[in-house]
């Protein structure tokens, strides 16, 4: 396990310029949850995520990303369904697309994310990473079943469904204006401590049901590992090979029609549908973790000589 913190590790001097720059809102409301991504982080963000991108870092089947853009170009509703590991999953994806060159640049500044409302009221450093990309917020389910106090969760529950309504409103006119929605199945970083974490959101079909496109994105590799006994600001940077890999461009309808015709009889149809997403997503990435760890060996051969 890394020794230093995120918030006293080597990098704090950045992001503490990270902070002071901060601009983005620390309270969600109904009347937020579209936010663009503001770039005065951009090149500080990148300092840190360099860093920790060991050579070997790429993505797997980048061309499926351009063909998903091409689609969206073309009105055609799509979606991005990937892993979860870290909160340095974005910023790796989109410094590796930049890497990649122009076209891919395209792809990166028409993807926005959906992202859960903790991201932006936990801490200023968490936010001040958060609001470099464009995102729309939702309220998850998982910040409601916390609350244990019944008035205080059915305030929740009432906030949650303002911001939900508004944020599937803002997505319903993103799915028109050539943008490609990217979405993490699990709504949370995957735990290891807590095998909930890697389970798929019922919500994700219904998804499926109002997008035309989708590919799946395995992410292998963390350079900001969870903390167990911390918060976010808490969590561990490393240095790691992180290679995403891109399924090719499947028809949303088909995926959940094929995905419903294994369902069983008493089981509830969304949440096999979300399994199923869930599943796809963990045969990808045991393909490409038996390729990483190749790399990683043969790293360790070469410092060893």
């Amino acid at each position: 396990m890394p020794k230093d913190v995120l918030n006293k590790s080597k990098y704090a001097g950045i992001i503490d310029r990270m902070i002071a720059n901060s601009t983005g809102a620390p309270l969600v409301t109904e009347k937020n949850v579209y936010q663009e991504g503001k770039p005065a982080n951009k090149p500080l963000l990148r300092e840190i995520v360099r860093d920790l991108l060991l050579p070997g870092s790429r993505i797997i089947g980048r061309e499926n990303l351009l063909e998903l853009h091409r689609l969206a170009m073309r009105k055609k509703p799509c979606l991005i369904l990937m892993e979860h590991y870290s909160n340095f999953d974005i910023p790796c994806i989109y410094e590796l697309l930049d890497r990649c060159g122009a076209e891919y640049r395209d792809v990166a500044d028409s993807i926005v994310s959906v992202a859960g409302v903790k991201l932006n009221e936990e801490s200023k450093l968490v936010l001040a990473f958060t609001e470099v990309f464009t995102r729309v917020v939702l309220y998850p389910t998982r910040g409601i079943e916390a609350i244990a106090n019944e008035k205080e969760r059915h305030e929740a529950e009432k906030r949650r469904a303002r911001i939900n309504i508004a944020a599937m409103k803002r997505l319903m006119g993103l799915r028109k204006d050539g943008k490609i929605i990217l979405l993490f199945p699990s709504g949370t970083r995957y735990r290891p401590w807590d095998p909930t974490t890697a389970r798929g959101l019922k919500e994700i079909d219904t998804y499926l049901k109002f997008y035309s496109r989708m590919v799946l994105v395995a992410v292998n590799g963390n350079t900001l590992l969870p903390n167990p006994q911390g918060s976010m600001d808490e969590d561990f940077p490393t240095e790691d090979v992180m290679i995403y890999t891109v399924s090719q461009v499947r028809k949303c309808s088909e995926f959940r029609r094929r995905a419903l015709k294994s369902r069983a009889h008493n089981e509830d149809p969304k949440q096999h549908v979300a399994d199923s997403v869930m599943a796809a997503l963990a045969a990808l990435h045991a393909r490409t973790e038996k390729a990483r760890q190749r790399l990683l060996v043969e790293r360790e051969h070469e410092r060893g000589s």
